[in-house]
């Protein structure tokens, strides 16, 4: 989520950020006693604090078995992947001795998995398209890491949807299962489709899918997605519509790939992520046949000391029959170059580049807030605080378009992102664009 944000507050959040480390003492919660380089034989494994969560869901994550040797590094990148669960408010990893033998304990402190959350969404930064609403998260709700979300919104594009997320229906197996289903009544964002029909106008959509996942190993992850799209407009033009009729009937089925080797995902310093995906929509019903394809490649690396870098690339594209404009590539919504926020370029395809560099403030701080009537863990966090430096560039243009660097727009600029994990993060960032011209953003979530 993002907004035009006013330039007088960002000086306010600066001195606030700076002076936070001045009021918190052993900031650090790293509680394990080797170094990095040491080496130490892991001869048994305790979990504490899982209340609810099931011991096979942690155990899952780890990249050693007891009876390897591992190195402080290897257990600390260990301890950041069992955090990016989402499931605890702290993860500590300690090793005790007993009777001469080395004991991994894991101490969890979980965090609060039943939540409403409150939803905002300005399109082309009008406050008169604003959408508004509540989600409903119910995380973990059997100790397996399920998860289920229930969603309505109503103003600019009113929608409610439902999912369900469960990976682990068969653990020995690794086969997890998802479903989803949603309505929205989606306002057009093509101003291709604006100007062939002369105006503005609404979507119906009706999307549900189920998805079978297979988790190889750690970093690995494979997924077989079917489902079927209802899609209404008011007008029976092909490209507005796949079919050229006002109602798009779409069966679709999709193959996805995930290779994840970052430490903590939400924020990470070192690893690599690689999305690849590919659909075919349609199976030529009503005359229906064209596929989405999409990759996005990133690396998180430490440059030295605590300063580390990372940079994405990300390319999307439709190609087959007729593509119709609701399936089109877009920049400036989801995907967006910071110093453009809301010009919107479109085509079939589309490709961002990203490098952001970071160096924290407060690396990590344990946040626990006695609030009457209201369990701990609802209001324990932990929280981080960085200073960023970034760099955007991408286009969007279709098959035909000459892809060339000069056409592509860029934004470059410095923000300072709260982390508030294992929720979310609220970035505070100022662009300027290839034009000299210069934009406040406040954002919700993760640059990448």
């Amino acid at each position: 989520m993002k907004f035009h944000f006013q330039p007088k507050y960002i000086y306010a959040i600066i001195y606030f950020a700076f002076s936070i480390p001045n009021y918190l003492s052993a900031v650090e919660t790293d509680s394990l006693s080797i170094k990095n380089d040491e080496i130490v034989k892991i001869d048994s494994i305790r979990i504490e604090g899982n209340e609810t969560t099931k011991d096979f869901i942690i155990l899952r994550e780890l990249t050693f078995q007891i009876g390897d040797s591992v190195s402080g590094k290897t257990l600390r990148f260990n301890r950041e992947r069992v955090f990016s669960l989402r499931l605890f408010n702290q993860v500590e990893f300690k090793i005790e001795k007993a009777s001469d033998k080395n004991v991994l304990v894991i101490q969890l402190t979980e965090s609060w998995y039943l939540y409403p959350l409150p939803m905002f969404r300005v399109q082309d930064g009008d406050f008169k398209k604003l959408t508004y609403g509540v989600n409903l998260s119910y995380r973990n709700f059997r100790g397996r890491n399920e998860s289920l979300h229930a969603a309505i919104g109503f103003g600019y594009n009113p929608f409610y949807s439902l999912s369900y997320e469960n990976p682990t229906i068969s653990y020995e197996n690794g086969i997890g299962l998802s479903f989803a289903f949603s309505y929205v009544k989606s306002s057009n964002k093509s101003e291709n489709a604006k100007s062939i029909v002369g105006e503005d106008y609404t979507n119906k959509m009706y999307l549900q899918s189920i998805s079978l996942s297979k988790i190889f190993n750690q970093f690995n992850i494979g997924f077989l997605t079917v489902g079927f799209n209802y899609i209404e407009t008011p007008y029976s033009i092909p490209g507005i519509t796949a079919s050229g009729k006002n109602i798009d009937r779409v069966p679709f089925a999709g193959l996805t790939y995930i290779y994840d080797s970052r430490d903590l995902k939400q924020f990470s310093e070192n690893g690599l992520y690689t999305f690849v995906s590919f659909y075919h929509n349609g199976f030529s019903t009503n005359d229906i046949s064209y596929n989405l394809f999409s990759i996005d490649f990133r690396e998180y690396r430490k440059i030295v000391d605590d300063i580390s870098a990372k940079w994405r690339v990300k390319y999307k594209t439709a190609f087959g029959n007729v593509v119709p404009f609701y399936d089109y590539s877009y920049l400036g919504y989801s995907d967006y170059i910071r110093g453009h926020l809301h010009e919107v370029r479109e085509g079939k395809s589309f490709i961002l580049t990203s490098l952001e560099v970071s160096h924290p403030i407060v690396k990590e701080w344990n946040l626990h807030v006695k609030i009457p009537f209201l369990p701990e863990k609802f209001t324990s966090a932990r929280i981080g605080i960085y200073l960023t430096s970034f760099f955007d560039t991408g286009d969007a243009f279709d098959r035909n378009d000459q892809l060339a660097i000069k056409n592509f727009y860029y934004g470059y600029g410095f923000g300072i992102t709260f982390l508030i994990l294992p929720y979310n993060a609220v970035r505070f960032e100022y662009a300027i664009n290839e034009n000299g011209k210069g934009e406040f953003v406040i954002g919700t979530g993760f640059s990448f």
